[in-house]
C-alpha cells in the first residue's frame, strides 16, 4: 500500500495542520510505507501582490487548478494507492478520488454548522455559506472517514445521508516535546521572557483568535476571579494577536496590567509556559479535539476546561470542568461561577494537586504518537483489504 496525503496549500495550512500532516507522513514512512504529500502551490497567486486578489487566486489554485493535477498524477499510481484527504475542508477534491481507495480525516464542523445557522454567534457571509456547501457536497461523496474524536464522528453521522463503508474515531497524538519539567526553572524562563516576576505562578491560556476559543470568556473569568481573591497571579494568553473585541475587553479590565499576550511564541517558550503555570484555563465553546488540554496535562499542569464534548473527552477524569457559557448575554454570571472553580483549584492541598497531575499523566497516554499511528495504520488496512 502506497499512501498519498492530500493537504492544504502551504499558506493556508496553519501550524496545527502542518504538524498533523508531518506526523502522518513521517510516521508512516517510519512504519515502512511509501508516502507522498500533494499540496497546491502558487500557480496563479504568484502573479499578484495585492492581498485580497492574491487570496482569491490561491483559492483558484487550490480548488480549480490543483484538482486537475490530482487527476493527471493519479494516473501514474498503482491501484492499491490510498488517497488521504488530510482535512474534510478539502472536500472539493473528493470527486477526483472517490473511485479510488480513499479516506477523509475529519477534524471539526464548526464552519459548516456556522454556515447552516447552528452557531448564531458566528455569522457567515453568503460567499462563506456557498464555500461550505461545496466542501460538504464534496466530502459527503466519500465512503471512508477517520474522525479525531467521538464528538466529531457523532456530528459527521448527522450530516451524512448514507452510512459510510468505514468510519472510526482515533484521537490526535500530542508532540513528545510536551513533558513534565521543573516548575521553578520554567517560571524563571518565563520571568526572563516576560521581563516580570512570575516566580509565584500564573494562569495560562493557549489558543488562536477564533470565536470558539472564547478568549473573551478567559478575560471575563480572570476579572471575576481577581475580585474574589487576594492573589495577584498574572494571566498569560499565548496565541494569535488579539482582535479588536479582545483589545477592548483588555483595556476595560481593571487588572489589565496583569494580563499579557504572547504572540506566536517559539516551542521552548510554549513548553515552559505549560510547565510553570499554576493552572491552564481553556473555556472553549467548541473544538475538534483540543490539543492544548492534552499538552497541558502532559506537562503536569492542572486543567480547567468546558464540560462539553470533545473537551471532556480529552480531559477525561483528569480535568476540572466548568459549565459551557450559554450565551454572550450570560457571560458575567457564568464567569463568576467559573472564577470560584479557579479559586478552589488554586487552593487544593498538595496531596490533591499531586493526584490530579498523576491522573493527567495517565490520561495523556491515550494520545501517545506510536499507538495512534498503529491505530491509523490498522484502519487504513481495513479500507484497502475490504
Amino acid at each position: 500500500m502506497k499512501i498519498i496525503f492530500l493537504t492544504h496549500h502551504e499558506e493556508f495550512r496553519g501550524f496545527s495542520m502542518t504538524r498533523y500532516t508531518e506526523f502522518l507522513n513521517n510516521g508512516f514512512q517510519e512504519l515502512g510505507y511509501k508516502t507522498e504529500v500533494w499540496a497546491p502551490n502558487n500557480f496563479l497567486a504568484k502573479y499578484s501582490t495585492h492581498k485580497p486578489i492574491k487570496k482569491w487566486l490561491r483559492y483558484i489554485d487550490t480548488f480549480v487548478y490543483f484538482p486537475f493535477k490530482i487527476k493527471r498524477n493519479s494516473k501514474k499510481q498503482s491501484k492499491n494507492t490510498l488517497y488521504v484527504l488530510i482535512d474534510q475542508a478539502l472536500g472539493m477534491w473528493m470527486p477526483f478520488i472517490e473511485n479510488k481507495l480513499h479516506v477523509v480525516h475529519c477534524h471539526d464542523f464548526i464552519a459548516l454548522k456556522s454556515a447552516l445557522g447552528r452557531i448564531p454567534e458566528n455569522k457567515t457571509s453568503w460567499t462563506g455559506k456557498q464555500y461550505q456547501h461545496l466542501i460538504f457536497k464534496g466530502f459527503s461523496k466519500a465512503n471512508n472517514f477517520l474522525c479525531i474524536s467521538k464528538n466529531t464522528e457523532k456530528e459527521l453521522l448527522t450530516f451524512l445521508k448514507k452510512k459510510p463503508d468505514h468510519i472510526t474515531h482515533i484521537y490526535n497524538a500530542i508532540d513528545p516535546m510536551f513533558k513534565v519539567g521543573k516548575t521553578a526553572a520554567s517560571r524563571y524562563v518565563m520571568s526572563k521572557h516576560l521581563k516580570i516576576d512570575v516566580s509565584h505562578g500564573y494562569l495560562l491560556h493557549v489558543g488562536g483568535g477564533d470565536f470558539y476559543k472564547n478568549k473573551k470568556g478567559v478575560i471575563a473569568i480572570y476579572d471575576q476571579w481577581r475580585t474574589i481573591t487576594n492573589k495577584t497571579l498574572p494571566l498569560l494568553l499565548i496565541g494569535s494577536a488579539p482582535n479588536k473585541e479582545i483589545k477592548t475587553l483588555f483595556e476595560a479590565s481593571p487588572f489589565k496590567n496583569d494580563i499579557h499576550f504572547l504572540i506566536r511564541v517559539e516551542n521552548h517558550i510554549l513548553l515552559n509556559a505549560y510547565q510553570g503555570a499554576s493552572l491552564f484555563l481553556f473555556p472553549s465553546l467548541a473544538e475538534g479535539f483540543g490539543w492544548p488540554i492534552a499538552e497541558a496535562m502532559a506537562c503536569a499542569c492542572p486543567v480547567i476546561t468546558t464540560n462539553a464534548a470533545p473537551m471532556n473527552e480529552v480531559g477525561g477524569k483528569a480535568a476540572i470542568y466548568i459549565d459551557p457559557c450559554i450565551s454572550p448575554n450570560e457571560i458575567k454570571p457564568w464567569a463568576t461561577k467559573a472564577a470560584k472553580v479557579i479559586d478552589t483549584t488554586l487552593n487544593l492541598s498538595n496531596d490533591k494537586l499531586i493526584s490530579l497531575k498523576k491522573t493527567g499523566l495517565e490520561q495523556v497516554k491515550n494520545f501517545n504518537g506510536k499507538n495512534v499511528l498503529l491505530e491509523i495504520e490498522s484502519f487504513y488496512k481495513s479500507i484497502t483489504t475490504s
